[in-house]
């Protein structure tokens, strides 16, 4: 990756004797809901088979002081996710990146190593995506959420509510449909679901509420092919669009394996929180961005993030 100007680390774990396969490379900025829910996530990355390391690159004013992790002060001024990224990606120890957020839980503690066995040399993008209403709030207080499991059947449930033990039972109500989003997202169709009235966010459009039961961005990807394609497009802000940016520029150089559409076993749980950025003008600004980028194709992308640096 290019350089980039930042602050020390504020908090560095300490080294651990078996070396990091995997680095989980985690943005948090603002107000963002992850600082909930972040010493949960934290510790089922930690809790993972493969010997990884977790690297948080943290903007404004979030002073996380979690045992394990490595914590990186950016420019307290930044707002957009794959920035912050590319910051702690630059500290990464690891040949494998994990791109994730700092509310989405991996579920079973077999998570990496299935998900490096589906990439191959390739990438992981876009396990199924289970979504828990409440928030961190919502976790069994009992159990790890590494460990926690859904029992029903894959690609048939999204939403899920907390039961006895370590069970996820699916939310009533929600509703699965199928959309063709065109050829702007590489995918159609794609499941979208609607969920259950109780889990609305206040005030916002029904149209609105639609998800895909899939982690957009999540990526398992070689470090040097990360590199490669110069990282996130640093000219995205707030919210929307850099994640599909870099899955372009990535499909372009290697292989890239949706999970969800190759298999829905390989899970994660996504802890919910209001959409507030559906409010704010950064995401109409990212498509128009990221539009103008597609139409110069992936080399040009690619290209012009190297030259940003």
């Amino acid at each position: 990756m290019p350089e980039m100007s930042i602050a020390p680390e504020v908090s560095i774990a300490p080294e651990v004797s078996v070396a990091p396969e995997v680095s989980v490379v985690i943005p948090l900025y603002g107000d963002h809901r992850g600082r909930e829910s972040l010493a949960a996530v934290a510790g089922a990355w930690r809790a993972q088979g493969v010997p990884c390391e977790v690297v948080v690159a943290v903007a404004g004013d979030i002073a996380p002081d979690l045992a394990g992790v490595r914590v990186v002060r950016a420019d307290p001024g930044i707002r957009a996710a794959g920035v912050l990224r590319n910051i702690a990606a630059g500290h990464a120890r690891a040949p494998v990146l994990c791109l994730t957020d700092a509310d989405v839980v991996p579920l079973g503690r077999d998570y990496l190593r299935r998900g490096l066995e589906l990439a191959g040399e390739g990438a992981f993008a876009q396990p199924w995506m289970y979504r828990l209403p409440g928030g961190a709030g919502a976790l069994p207080g009992a159990v790890e959420p590494v460990d926690l499991r859904v029992t029903a059947p894959p690609l048939r449930t999204c939403y899920v509510t907390p039961a006895p033990g370590p069970e996820l039972v699916p939310h009533p109500d929600e509703r699965l449909e199928w959309q063709d989003l065109g050829k702007d997202a590489l995918l159609a169709p794609t499941p979208m679901v609607w969920p259950p009235r109780t889990a609305y966010d206040p005030g916002l459009p029904e149209p609105l509420q639609r998800q895909a039961p899939f982690h957009w961005g999540q990526l398992l990807v070689p470090a040097h092919r990360f590199a490669e394609v110069g990282g996130y497009c640093r000219a995205y802000t707030g919210w929307g669009c850099e994640d599909d940016d870099l899955l372009v520029k990535l499909a372009s150089r290697t292989s890239l394996v949706r999970a969800w559409q190759t298999t829905a076993a390989v899970t994660c749980l996504h802890l919910e929180h209001p959409r507030h950025y559906v409010a704010h003008p950064e995401p109409l600004a990212n498509r128009t961005r990221y539009k103008q980028r597609l139409a110069a194709g992936p080399a040009a992308m690619i290209e012009e993030d190297h030259a940003v640096g």
